[in-house]
């Protein structure tokens, strides 16, 4: 579990990284811009990953129907996604038992900051 001192010291990391940001960003729409373009590279990125799996699933298990080959994609995701949850909930920090609704992310410090 995190201690106390684990958590001061990554709130103080992430507001000195704001106040980076704010000063080397010269206007909001430069960082929404730069936001939205990683998000759009992170949806073909996983678009185009899924839909390899999925065809190679086919080329090589072609004794095995579509829906079974859609099914499988659909756990591994499903896997991937617990998985990676809960290393941000429990392992990156801070912990949600003892520090409910305090920032835990960059970009939400970054909104908090702003408002």
């Amino acid at each position: 579990m995190n201690g106390d001192s684990d958590v001061t010291s990554f709130l103080l990391d992430t507001a000195a990284e704001v106040q980076t940001l704010q000063m080397d960003s010269s206007s909001d729409s430069s960082l929404r811009l730069l936001t939205f373009d990683s998000t759009v590279a992170g949806v073909v990125t996983s678009f185009v990953g899924w839909t390899t799996l999925y065809c190679l699933f086919c080329t090589y298990l072609h004794h095995h129907t579509s829906e079974w080959h859609c099914r499988w994609i659909t756990v591994l995701h499903a896997t991937i996604v617990v998985a990676l949850s809960a290393w941000s909930a429990f392992v990156q920090g801070p912990w949600p038992f003892t520090d409910p609704g305090n920032v835990s992310l960059f970009l939400t410090a970054l909104s908090h900051s702003r408002q």
